[in-house]
């Protein structure tokens, strides 16, 4: 409300700033009241450019963006027929050949809201291919202007009752927020065809009201209502691409750790293996006994195995007490990788997920594990530091490209050949919006050291 009445204020200053003080003298009460209403309706408009530009810049779809500039070609277009621009610049020639380029700048990024709101590219193909050519048509006619064949002929109001035709189309898909697109386009081709081809406008000299003030004030709370219906899908449609990247995460995180099940049964199935042999060559009943006691703890082993698989993966809606040093041991029993190291510095027990901790935990060491690999180095090393509420993963595989290492936590950037590019994105989900704490990554002298702090 604020900025509707500092625009009503400006306008009625810029009024008087151009007028001497005899001029001025005691505005007549129906212009004041005129334009304190044009005020409310371009202010209105004007938070509308604003409120679905900031939408674009955060979530960078493109209808917000080209709503936006829509709205400040409905601005200027409106300051024209109220006779506001003309007041203020002392001549009656309101078409300008400003006024002609901002209609068809305005009737430009109608279209090209229509095209992405309705994604007649994907619905309606045919359609779209019109729109295109429409688009050029408009084009050629900004740069022939002042003599626009659009304006002149009257051909934007087809073009307008084009763009309701493909709304309503739309609707008829069963699109929810393509209803009140409709609602808002049919109501302002109505209000233009009553200003271009009706007499009826309220003269409050020297200002002009038409019925397009209206039409556009409707259009602007439909619309307002459909973009927020199309922003609610787009929230969801990205909460469940969210959750797919989760999934395939898990999945590939449960290939991983198929593997290391696999690593771990191979002794203790070997060793089964020669229990067997020898019960069956023995009859002493002693040694049997000795040797069905190993196979037991072997077959122990196995399914605790298996128990530790199946606690890893179980889903933890709550938070629970649990120590960094004891869920990072966890998680070495697991993998059991070569030339890994932990160090201790000072344990700290946080109220967390810690079957998330885990999992993020094996992807980290997984990744360190294939680095090393990948470019076979020397020695390799990966070294787990745990101090108070910091978990460091250090290796030696002498670190991140500088280019890479910006969008190291993308998603589906990766720098592995046959990578997914959706382990550490996931995991920097889970460590700072799961569980609100930090993950990052830097290069040390040796190689890549990530970081989880809570």
């Amino acid at each position: 409300m604020k900025i509707f009445l500092l625009l009503t204020t400006l306008l009625v200053s810029t009024l008087f700033a151009n007028k001497s003080d005899a001029e001025i003298g005691v505005l007549p009460y129906n212009h004041l009241i005129f334009i304190l209403f044009v005020g409310i309706v371009l202010g209105l408009i004007l938070m509308a450019a604003i409120y679905n530009a900031v939408l674009y810049y955060y979530h960078r779809e493109k209808s917000f963006l080209y709503y936006a500039l829509m709205q400040i070609g409905m601005i200027h277009i409106l300051f024209y027929d109220t006779n506001i621009i003309t007041t203020l610049i002392d001549t009656q020639n309101s078409e300008s050949l400003f006024y002609a380029f901002i209609s068809l700048f305005t009737l430009f990024f109608i279209l090209m809201f229509t095209r992405v709101f309705l994604d007649t590219a994907t619905y309606f193909p045919k359609q779209d291919k019109v729109l295109k050519a429409i688009l050029i048509f408009i084009l050629i006619d900004a740069v022939i202007y002042p003599v626009s064949i659009i304006f002149e002929f009257g051909l934007y109001l087809v073009i307008l009752i084009y763009v309701v035709y493909l709304g309503y189309r739309r609707m008829k898909q069963h699109y929810k927020p393509a209803f009140f697109f409709l609602i808002g386009w049919s109501a302002f081709v109505l209000t233009v065809f009553i200003d271009g081809f009706v007499d009826f406008e309220l003269h409050i000299e020297p200002y002009a009201f038409n019925p397009m003030f209206l039409g556009t004030i409707i259009e602007a709370i439909a619309i307002a209502l459909a973009l927020a219906f199309q922003f609610k899908k787009i929230r969801i449609e990205k909460e469940q691409q969210k959750q797919l990247l989760i999934h395939q995460a898990k999945l590939a995180s449960m290939g991983e750790m198929l593997g290391n099940i696999a690593h771990q049964w191979r002794q203790p199935l070997t060793r089964l293996f020669y229990i067997l042999m020898n019960i069956e060559v023995t009859d002493n009943e002693k040694e049997k006994y000795t040797l069905i006691e190993e196979g037991t703890k072997q077959l122990e082993f196995m399914s605790q195995t298996i128990d530790d698989f199946t606690n890893f993966y179980a889903p933890n809606k709550e938070k629970e007490l649990f120590s960094l040093e004891l869920a990072t041991k966890e998680v070495l029993d697991l993998v059991h990788y070569e030339n890994i190291e932990i160090e201790i510095i000072e344990d700290t027990t946080i109220h967390n997920y810690k079957n998330e901790f885990k999992q993020v935990l094996l992807n980290l060491l997984s990744n360190a594990k294939d680095v090393l690999e990948s470019r076979k180095t020397i020695n390799p090393s990966i070294t787990m530091i745990v101090d108070k509420n910091i978990v460091s993963i250090l290796d030696n595989a002498s670190g991140i490209a500088l280019k890479d290492i910006e969008k190291i936590f993308e998603p589906y950037f990766s720098t592995k050949e046959n990578g997914l590019g959706i382990g550490l994105y996931m995991s920097k989900i889970i460590i700072e919006k799961n569980m609100g704490g930090k993950l990052s990554v830097e290069n040390l002298a040796e190689g890549a050291k990530f970081t989880l702090s809570f």
